[in-house]
């Protein structure tokens, strides 16, 4: 096993593979007093099992004809299965690998999840109504706690990237998959969250945050809105969007996620186009970008209604992705823009506040909100 600084040849990633896992365990073997640091009660959260949840189960709690009882038995559920969930990722945010659970971003996130964990267990299960309502107090304060998670764990990575490097970190064979599971129970756990609290602000259209006839041609055209307002703080400049399809079609979905996407996916088609067209307008290039949009290929979305499905493209003529790329595009860690400055990573009030790109996050969280499922 070679001594740390030493120059081994690295054949077909196996050294690579073998240092991580070597250093995993290392980190496990450092960590016999877990159980003093996170409590007892944590360990046992982790051995219970996890209920599946459907989305046709949140939405019956919307259509019930005794609202406080369903809202109350709603709460009792969300009393047992949330601490479960919240103490496994409590658990594996303790446990990653080569140092990055000792970075101060990841331990960060860790403390929000140990407060709302607490949070929660201190609560007695809702019976009444008043405990009910306290109960949902309890959960629009950890929504707020939680908001900046996703930016916060992305410094931690980029930390993480400054000390290993680029290559070494995607190559690595826990960090993915933990990232995929990280993100999609957080989405899982605040789409329960938000449900509950947002039935007790009933809404025209909604049943919770579900809305019952959501039109994605309007979605797609408040999403190239805060798009075009990013690109343009951005470059000085940004391309038009074309709008085209079944654009008055309407399906049941959570306008939440489905903006997310679309946000994500045009924030990159139009740094594609800005810096194929305009590459005298890349960060910090100096030159003024006046009358530089109207010279920009235009970006075109295409919504499509199919019988049991709903496709929605854009299409760019930003350059493509290189076919050498193509396989890296879904890793959290790869991204070919510059790093976003450290005050962009202080990010307040979630994703809607993201900068024009550098995370490296895009793709693979629009992918995650894409499955939609409660994990």
């Amino acid at each position: 096993i070679p001594l740390e600084g030493h120059r081994v040849p690295r054949r077909d990633g196996r050294l690579l593979t073998m240092r991580w896992r070597l250093t995993y365990l290392a980190s496990q073997r450092g960590r016999r007093g877990f159980c003093s640091v996170v409590t007892q009660q944590i360990q046992r959260f982790c051995e219970k099992p996890q209920r599946g949840i459907t989305l046709a189960e949140m939405v019956s709690v919307g259509q019930a004809s005794d609202m406080q009882s369903a809202l109350t038995e709603n709460a009792q559920m969300l009393h047992k299965e949330l601490p479960v969930r919240l103490a496994r990722r409590i658990n594996e945010l303790q446990k990653m690998p080569y140092g990055l659970s000792e970075m101060a971003p990841v331990q960060k996130v860790r403390g929000w999840y140990v407060r709302s964990f607490n949070d929660l267990i201190s609560m007695r299960e809702p019976q009444t109504m008043e405990e009910e309502q306290a109960f949902t107090a309890c959960l629009e304060k950890i929504l707020k706690r939680h908001s900046a998670v996703v930016p916060t764990m992305a410094q931690g990575i980029m930390m993480l990237k400054e000390q290993m490097g680029d290559d070494a970190v995607r190559k690595c064979p826990f960090l993915q998959d933990f990232l995929d599971r990280f993100y999609l129970s957080r989405i899982g756990v605040r789409m329960l969250l938000s449900q509950h609290v947002a039935l007790h602000e009933p809404a025209e259209g909604f049943i919770g945050i579900l809305g019952e006839s959501v039109c994605p041609g309007d979605e797609a055209e408040a999403a190239v809105a805060h798009a075009t307002h990013v690109c343009e703080a951005r470059y000085g400049c940004c391309p038009t969007v074309e709008i085209r399809g079944d654009v008055e079609e309407r399906i049941p979905y959570v306008p939440g996620h489905l903006h997310h996407m679309l946000h994500e996916l045009l924030k990159n088609a139009m740094r594609a186009v800005v810096e194929t067209h305009a590459p005298h307008l890349r960060p910090n290039g100096g030159h003024s970008a006046e009358g530089v949009s109207d010279s920009l290929p235009p970006i075109d979305i295409t919504i499509a209604a199919g019988q049991s499905d709903f496709h929605i493209r854009i299409a760019d003529q930003g350059g493509g992705i290189p076919r050498s790329q193509i396989a890296n595009i879904w890793n959290y860690m790869y991204t070919t823009a510059e790093r976003p400055k450290e005050q962009d990573l202080e990010i307040k009030g979630g994703i809607r506040n993201a900068p024009m790109a550098g995370f490296g996050y895009g793709l693979p969280l629009s992918k995650l909100y894409a499955r939609c499922c409660i994990p």
